[in-house]
């Protein structure tokens, strides 16, 4: 930590070496007229929530003098003296005081900041708050406002799970390097357990992991980036912030219930494994924003139901043989921070890999929501060995996947009672791609659907019992429920919807 401090006092100053002083001016081009104020940028300089121990980044405001004359501050310090963790660089110079500012008439100064927080003892946030005080040499005091919510974090630092173990949810985990859950250890997260990855940080599995997540309280996996890249961009909004799941071949039995894993190089990977035991349940979750593939299994057993996978750099699904059904889902590819040249599809199914076979024994999505920007979503692979399993079935579902007329009345065979967007011509009102969802807030999506989605009552009644209530906690009516994850609800703020 101390080193981290020394680098980040070091940064400050080398960013404020590009700073003007202005102390060799006249003492006639100051006023010490009590009506002439430095203005600021914001009244109140707020921190995202602040892991406490670790520093956070460095916020960046300016302070004005609209006066035609310079104004002189004898000081500027921090109320507390630095003791509430927070640090300051006024026109380049650190402390807790710092004297001599001046600020030219009709010209600016930057200040930097940054908090580093002690430990609060508290389960829950605790909001710190300090101010700087600007001495002028008129008399009259200015102040601005720093705020941080501090919240205490559990450390661990390539943990290896060696024996079964409960990770709770009272407060959020920060791993560095990774999380290993050896071979015949259980990992078991509560209901609203947070794992926060470092930079490239991954979880391995070679044992089980069980994840309980409810509704209220989900179980999350996420980067560790609490700040903005921009004011309305939190960086936990991007992708790649951290590695993702690998779940290792001899490993079995793994269940993510009500689970958010998001903004990493990949979600879950299910390495080459054989159809014996269920791999994989993922039921009522949501993969989302990954760089690489979102969901990617190969040779495995797995079960998905009531999921959203979605936005991903490389496939949202990719499923290399094996077995697995699909109920009401929704996979859509709509990644922001990638064009359609460069992403891959919601779904790629294929009994091949890299010239290796691996028998596609039963692929089966129902009710379910296929989509994107592309006219082309779902990529289906053949091996030349003909008598390999090829085995996949869609039902009750919207797809968007080009027919070129060839398919042979087999591959028609396996699509019922669906909805094909790529029949529908382009052109203003046709409802296709993002248009099935609602409208969504600025660098976010919203996949609850629009009330003119062609989704909308195209579901069985067949399947309604694996998923009898949708990923918002709606509950689906018997007959004609809508395809994908969420049930249309008229009166679901937009946001609000589509956590």
């Amino acid at each position: 930590m101390k080193v981290l401090l020394r680098y980040t006092t070091l940064l400050l100053a080398a960013l404020m070496a590009v700073g003007t002083f202005s102390s060799c001016m006249n003492d006639d081009e100051f006023t010490t007229d009590a009506g002439a104020l430095l203005s600021f940028e914001t009244d109140t300089v707020r921190f995202d929530t602040v892991f406490t121990t670790i520093g956070s980044s460095t916020k960046r405001f300016k302070v004005f003098n609209n006066n035609k004359k310079g104004i002189r501050c004898q000081s500027v310090t921090l109320e507390s003296g630095g003791a509430s963790g927070f640090r300051i660089n006024v026109d380049g110079h650190s402390g807790a005081m710092l004297p001599d500012i001046e600020v030219p008439g009709n010209d600016s100064i930057f200040i930097f900041a940054e908090v580093t927080l002690n430990p609060q003892d508290s389960d829950a946030p605790v909001m710190v708050r300090d101010r700087m005080v600007f001495n002028l040499e008129s008399g009259r005091q200015q102040y601005l406002v720093l705020e941080a919510y501090g919240q205490d974090i559990i450390i661990l630092r390539a943990e290896e799970i060696k024996a079964d173990r409960t990770l709770t949810g009272a407060r959020p985990y920060l791993i560095y390097d990774s999380i290993a859950v050896k071979q015949g250890a259980t990992l078991t997260l509560d209901a609203g357990t947070t794992l926060c990855f470092h930079d490239k940080a991954y979880m391995s599995v070679h044992g089980n992991i069980v994840c309980n997540g409810t509704q209220e309280k989900p179980v999350t996996f996420r980067g560790d980036r609490t700040d903005r890249m921009f004011q309305n961009l939190p960086y936990d909004l991007l992708d790649a912030l951290w590695g993702g799941i690998t779940i290792h071949p001899e490993s079995s039995g793994n269940q993510f219930r009500y689970t958010d894993i998001h903004s990493g190089t990949y979600g879950i990977c299910c390495l080459p494994s054989t159809t014996t035991d269920m791999k994989l349940t993922l039921e009522s979750s949501i993969i989302n924003n990954v760089s690489g593939n979102g969901l990617q299994m190969q040779g495995c057993t797995a079960q998905v139901l009531n999921s959203q996978i979605t936005n991903a750099g490389g496939n949202c699904v990719q499923m290399v043989g094996g077995s697995a059904d699909f109920v009401h889902c929704t996979i859509a590819q709509f990644q922001l921070w990638r064009s359609i040249a460069t992403s891959g599809v919601a779904l790629s199914l294929s009994n091949v890999a890299e010239e290796q076979t691996c028998p596609l024994e039963a692929a089966n999505f129902y009710n379910c929501l296929i989509t994107g920007y592309a006219n082309d979503e779902i990529m289906i692979a053949q091996a030349e060995q003909a008598d390999l399993p090829w085995n996949f079935l869609f039902k009750n579902s919207l797809v968007n996947i080009k027919m070129t007329g060839t398919e042979s009345e087999e591959v028609k065979a396996r699509f019922v009672e669906c909805f094909n967007e790529c029949d529908l011509k382009d052109g203003e009102e046709v409802v296709k791609g993002a248009k099935n969802f609602k409208d969504r807030p600025t660098y976010q999506f919203n996949f609850n659907l629009a009330e003119t989605s062609n989704a909308r009552g195209i579901g069985s009644s067949d399947y309604v019992s694996l998923c009898p209530i949708d990923l918002n906690g709606v509950e689906r009516p018997a007959e004609k429920p809508d395809a994908g994850c969420f049930q249309y609800q008229e009166d679901m703020p937009d946001e609000e919807a589509g956590k």
